[in-house]
């Protein structure tokens, strides 16, 4: 369906201005040069014409009823009056067809009438006392004027169907009106149309001015919207570069779209940015702990020796025993905290062709004590026949063990840990979601960062680690969490092409 609304707000405007401009305009001229006065001169051809015929009339009236009251002051004119003006309007309706005449003396509520205004009979005929009672009724106001003003008048009268122009003249004798007299024409059908039509383009001209007057303050009203949504898209934008304006319609929109596109090439260059900085701090910070690994490894050996040499000696001694377990204790978690260095400077290398179902099947059924230990219940969903990918398999399974571990330790009172794996635009990938207490948001920007624990007893490293890991292989590694609510962290790494060879 096509549609004609304007698409651009300066559109809208200019059509609307145009048209309660325009339109009224050519309606008035219209109406003033051409209508108005094709109408003004009827009026006034007529006028002229009955006006010659009612007064020649009144003044033959007024001659015989002033002839008839000399002889006989007394006498009642009223049937003189009546014979003459059927004398005088027989033949001149004969000679004007179209023409009617019409006689009211004062006192009387009655008149006399000669002629029709039309050509031909009403199709419902009616008695003369009923045509008497309704042409007495379309000519009783033009005959009260002239009794109240004495003086003749032009005035356009209305029929049961019809408009007609009557000049209507007072009789008098003696200075006194006795009689009314008037001459009528009907008006031509097309002043009657013009008329109408002229009234009809009046409302219409009203109806379209509302119109645009609506149209106008809706426009008004949908930018005013428009502008306040674009404000808080912007304000929201300042919190959030992530945030986008609504899509709306016209030059709105077309602006929208540009602090979207604006928005996104700021927050790719902020990921990128963050990216390299934490890519430059990793790689530097891996060197360090690097060294400072191998510096400490051979202390550790050295303590580890020391122990074992004089555990012998020291077995027998009950108040050493406990002493002796918490030194070797704490140097087996130094020597694992070696080992997470060493793995955080150095990823490792040995990419080969790999199942991603495979590694977690291997890791998930090497921990099954560990969940029932921790009363966790397992659920897989392992999709079919997802297609390989290049990596090292012993260092993504101890990604995929170090998030085993972060979620059975986030549910202290067990849970379900759902593992789920699938392909998608970013290649293979494998959520695994836990039903603990959630990550708060103001720790979700820092659990990738090296040395950050939530965990009294952590390290700090095994995220990071992970996350580098996952890096290292062309993938990414993101989080979603809610206080309450569980946490998912997915990993995605790329699909091995078939032309990639294994190194």
């Amino acid at each position: 369906m096509v549609s004609f609304r304007p698409r651009s707000f300066r559109l809208q405007v200019i059509s609307i201005v145009a048209v309660l401009l325009i339109v009224p305009v050519l309606v008035m001229i219209y109406d003033i040069l051409f209508a108005s006065r094709t109408d003004d001169q009827l009026i006034r051809d007529m006028q002229h014409r009955l006006g010659a015929l009612g007064d020649h009339l009144g003044e033959q009236l007024e001659a015989c009823v002033l002839e008839k009251s000399r002889d006989n002051p007394r006498i009642d004119l009223t049937g003189y009056v009546v014979d003459e003006f059927n004398r005088l309007t027989v033949p001149l309706v004969r000679s004007h067809p179209g023409i009617r005449c019409g006689l009211y003396i004062t006192g009387q509520e009655r008149i006399w009438v000669q002629g029709f205004l039309h050509e031909y009979r009403p199709r419902q005929p009616e008695t003369p006392e009923k045509r008497m009672e309704r042409i007495f009724k379309e000519a009783e106001e033009g005959i009260n004027a002239v009794l109240a003003g004495g003086q003749p008048i032009t005035r356009v009268g209305q029929t049961w169907d019809d408009q007609f122009l009557e000049y209507l003249v007072p009789v008098r004798v003696q200075g006194k009106v006795v009689a009314v007299v008037w001459v009528e024409e009907r008006l031509h059908p097309l002043f009657a149309r013009s008329a109408r039509a002229r009234l009809l383009l009046r409302y219409a001209t009203l109806g379209i001015f509302s119109f645009a007057v609506v149209a106008t303050l809706a426009s008004l009203l949908s930018l005013i919207r428009g502008v306040d949504r674009l404000k808080k898209g912007v304000r929201e934008l300042e919190k959030n570069l992530a945030a986008r304006v609504p899509e709306m319609p016209g030059e709105l929109g077309e602006i929208g779209r540009t602090i979207n596109h604006m928005a996104a090439s700021l927050e790719e260059k902020e990921q990128l940015v963050e990216h390299l900085r934490r890519s430059e701090h990793l790689a530097a910070l891996g060197r360090l702990v690097a060294d400072i690994a191998h510096e400490l490894r051979a202390p550790i050996g050295i303590m580890q020796s020391t122990v074992e040499v004089i555990k012998p000696s020291l077995v027998k001694n009950e108040e050493m025993k406990e002493p002796l377990s918490i030194i070797e204790e704490q140097i087996s978690r130094l020597h694992g905290l070696v080992g997470e260095l060493l793995n955080f400077g150095r990823p490792g290398s040995g990419m080969r062709e790999l199942n991603l179902n495979d590694l977690i099947s291997e890791v998930t059924a090497s921990s099954n004590t560990y969940f029932l230990q921790n009363g966790v219940e397992l659920n897989l969903s392992l999709a079919e026949g997802l297609p390989p990918v290049k990596g090292n398999g012993d260092k993504l399974q101890q990604v995929f063990l170090n998030l085993i571990v972060n979620a059975v330790q986030a549910m202290p009172g067990g849970g379900r840990l759902d593992i789920e794996t699938f392909t998608s635009y970013d290649g293979v990938c494998a959520v695994f979601k836990d039903t603990g207490e959630g990550i708060p948001p103001e720790d979700l920007d820092h659990i990738f960062q090296p040395f950050f624990s939530r965990k009294a007893k952590g390290s700090g490293l095994g995220l990071a680690i992970s996350q580098e890991i996952v890096r290292i292989h062309g993938g990414t590694i993101r989080v979603d969490s809610r206080p309450g609510q569980g946490t998912a962290f997915t990993v995605c790494l790329p699909v091995k092409s078939n032309g990639e060879k294994e190194g």
